[in-house]
């Protein structure tokens, strides 16, 4: 028997099999997604973490449904679900809002239950929709500052949440039967198209226009509609392929963000508007654990080409330019006709770039008018270009999606960043004073031998 905490006047223990109505997709799924968080503490561990939540051995997480809070003055406020995290004497609870298909989080419905959970001295608010974000303590709707100032707000994309429990079953994290099978059968559940969860499938409605235009040669402007649609749709894109990349090596994958943007998603979208008018690029850079180097992801709206790639320091300890690019070659197993290699020169010197079939034949191809230097880092790209597919708001997601996990495959996953070699010892010279004893030994022993003679 669950016991209810003091800010709840009704609510029911989240169940596993919930007896709702067909229509109440989001109270059925919410039910069955806290029901199992409840009995595996390696999924709470890993969801409630990004929340700042440590869950210890001792823990107790409990989760209700069809919440009705105390301090409620309307009484027709009904969150999905409510957490409540009991560690020793400490508590922390958080309300729980999910949407599902279509449905887009309601900025207003967001607000309200931020002022309950204020009101019920409740920690947190947790929304969980289709929408995605860079981080979870960022969210898809925008609520007053002040309200957060006593709430905290955090985001779960159920994107996020299928990609949490693929890793921890990679990863073999749940080592109870039990537990593993409830989250396998959670896992069986969310992969299913029928409940609702949807990965990003396509770019905003303008994204042909805006191709379009760049290809006519037309000048953008900061305050264009469309620039600001593509720049929204590439960073749903840049975290859904985030948690895709993530299921793919089944490991946390990380977008790297710029720091002082990291903590203002609309600094960031203004930086990010300003660099696709300067320059027609969309990019994303990507960070795989224990990988030799961040990978690197654009869409060239001018060449209509999408590409990735990753840059590796040169190895010092090879000399000439057919020594450092025969170094990279070895590590690069399989050829593709898209990978092409950049290299990077000291001083002023523009890179030069051959395709990786070329430098096969012959190293040297790549070298620069002066024959005595050699390059200080080499770069692999994988470019595919597709005029057609690009400007298709489904297709050039499509596109997106298969050449940067091929191109993991391909380099991402050989590569490895090159490390001087360990200093050799030292061997320690003789003094002049040990020099002298030596000659004045060798002096008496050659009068010696004469003496004997």
């Amino acid at each position: 028997m669950i016991a209810k905490p003091d800010f709840l006047k009704r609510g029911e223990a989240a169940r596993l099999f919930p007896l709702v109505a067909d229509t109440s997709r989001e109270q059925r799924i919410a039910s069955i997604l806290l029901s199992v968080a409840t009995q595996v503490p390696a999924l709470a561990s890993d969801l409630l973490g990004t929340a700042g939540v440590r869950i210890g051995a001792r823990s107790k997480v409990e989760a209700f449904t069809e919440v009705v809070l105390q301090q409620d003055c309307a009484g027709t406020n009904r969150p999905d679900g409510l957490i409540v995290v009991t560690s020793g004497k400490n508590r922390w609870s958080a309300l729980v809002e999910a949407k599902i298909g279509k449905a887009e989080l309601d900025p207003d419905q967001v607000q309200r239950y931020i002022e309950m959970a204020r009101d019920n001295g409740i920690d947190a608010v947790i929304t969980i929709s289709n929408q995605f974000v860079a981080r979870p303590d960022q969210s898809p709707v925008q609520v007053s500052k002040v309200l957060l100032r006593k709430v905290n707000l955090f985001h779960w994309s159920w994107m996020s949440i299928v990609t949490a429990c693929e890793i921890l079953e990679h990863q073999q994290s749940v080592e109870d039967t039990e537990q593993a099978f409830l989250m396998r059968e959670l896992l069986r559940y969310l992969n299913d198209q029928r409940t609702g969860i949807e990965r990003f499938t396509q770019m905003g409605p303008e994204w042909k226009d805006l191709t379009q235009r760049v290809t006519n040669g037309a000048t953008l402007k900061r305050s264009d509609d469309d620039v600001a649609s593509a720049i929204g749709s590439w960073f749903e894109e840049e975290r859904d392929l985030c948690l895709q990349l993530s299921r793919h090596v089944g490991q946390p994958v990380e977008t790297v963000i710029e720091r002082k943007l990291k903590l203002e998603p609309a600094a960031r979208m203004k930086a990010a508007i300003g660099a696709l008018v300067d320059n027609p690029i969309l990019t994303s850079t990507y960070r795989v654990p224990d990988c030799a180097g961040d990978i690197d992801v654009a869409a060239n709206l001018q060449s209509r080409s999408l590409s990735a790639s990753m840059k590796v320091k040169a190895p010092l300890d090879k000399k000439s330019t057919k020594a450092r690019v025969n170094w990279l070659l070895k590590m690069l197993k399989e050829d593709d006709p898209r990978l092409h290699v950049t290299a990077h020169w000291p001083g002023r010197a523009a890179p030069t770039q051959r395709p990786l079939s070329v430098l096969r034949e012959d190293p040297d191809a790549i070298q620069t008018d002066n024959p005595s230097v050699a390059p200080h880092a080499l770069e692999i790209t994988l470019i595919d270009s597709n005029a057609k597919r690009f400007a298709g708001r489904r297709t050039f997601i499509e596109d997106l999606e298969t050449i940067v996990p091929i191109f993991y495959d391909l380099v991402g996953q050989n590569l490895r960043a090159w490390r001087p070699a360990p200093p050799r010892p030292v061997k320690p010279k003789p003094d002049d004073n040990a020099l002298d004893t030596m000659q004045e030994a060798a002096d008496d022993e050659a009068q010696l031998s004469a003496q004997s003679d």
